[in-house]
């Protein structure tokens, strides 16, 4: 190949080095990226400075103590996210079934996430084959669904046994609500009708400290949940993705609350080509614009479900 055609090819890497790269960042080490990627530390290394001789500049600093990105790795980064994420797009494309089928998502309305019809979008690029049915509600009447084989696959919070954990997200308080307020005045909740465990949850947080409460409004869906919240009527147990940017949250003065597990739900599987890659996707999807509130279990840490670290 003559010099002239070489240059045609300005960036001709593979994609290791751009994941050894995405991974160091998001883990924020080289042993953490390294355990990622299934590579050992010093592959993981040398994969960065091959990338940052052929790009001619530093995308990393690295000292005894700290990790961070350069300017140049911090623009370098987000293109390698989206690579990435086409190259994967590609590959499921075509691995997936020829036969066209209809795949039935059931997704409970509070653990949804905001941007989940861009997700069925993305999913439903690389599997052209596969039509897509969404149906939000409740966790509980989702399942019924499902055991109904009127859904192909549930995701919802902990309602039922047989599920499989994704991931957990934290439960915060959120509303209005005076702190200074003299401890017999009962806290008015806004909650969601039984049998929605984030009620009890909150039933039970406040009697560990002996705080009274009494019922404001009773909603059927998180979005009357929210409207209620945004119009400081009461305070309410949500997962922290389903906190508006306009509601509030409650760090002081309340019992603390545990996490709530998103699990999937699969009736019968293998039943439908798609379910499990439905649920692979969405969790390799998930973490890219909700930060900061989920964890995933230690298991579910794998290129598949990454949980982004920040650099510091």
């Amino acid at each position: 190949m003559s010099k002239s055609n070489a240059m045609q090819f300005k960036l001709d890497t593979d994609l290791i080095c751009l994941r050894a790269l995405v991974a160091v960042v998001e883990e924020g080490s080289f042993s953490a990226a390294a355990k990622r990627i299934y590579r050992t530390q010093s592959a993981v290394s040398l994969q960065i400075a091959k990338l940052e001789e052929k790009l001619g500049t530093k995308l990393l600093e690295r000292n005894s103590r700290s990790l961070s990105l350069t300017p140049a790795g911090e623009t370098f980064v987000s293109y390698a996210r989206r690579i990435l994420d086409l190259a994967d797009e590609a590959f499921l494309a075509v691995t997936a079934p020829d036969e066209s089928t209809l795949l039935r998502v059931g997704f409970a309305e509070y653990l949804a996430p905001q941007h989940l019809h861009t997700l069925l979008a993305r999913f439903r690029r690389a599997h052209p084959n596969c039509d897509l049915s969404l149906v939000l509600g409740l966790g509980g009447s989702l399942l019924e669904a499902l055991e109904k084989d009127e859904l192909d696959v549930v995701f919802a919070g902990p309602e039922a046994d047989y599920g499989k954990v994704l991931w957990e997200e934290q439960l915060v308080w959120t509303g209005s609500w005076d702190r200074n307020e003299d401890e017999d005045v009962p806290v008015e909740l806004v909650l969601m009708h039984p049998p929605c465990s984030y009620r009890q949850i909150a039933f039970d947080a406040l009697t560990t400290i002996g705080r009274p409460w009494k019922m404001s409004i009773e909603a059927n869906a998180v979005q009357a949940v929210q409207s209620a919240i945004r119009a400081g009527l009461g305070v309410s147990v949500l997962p922290r993705s389903a906190v508006l940017e306009e509601m509030p949250i409650l760090d002081d003065g309340l019992p603390p609350l545990p996490n709530t597990s998103v699990m999937s739900y699969v009736r019968d599987e293998g039943a439908n080509p798609y379910a499990q890659r439905f649920i692979d996707f969405l969790l390799a999807c998930i973490d890219e614009r909700v930060e900061n509130s989920i964890v995933f279990p230690k298991e579910k840490k794998g290129a598949a479900a990454k949980k982004k670290k920040k650099i510091v």
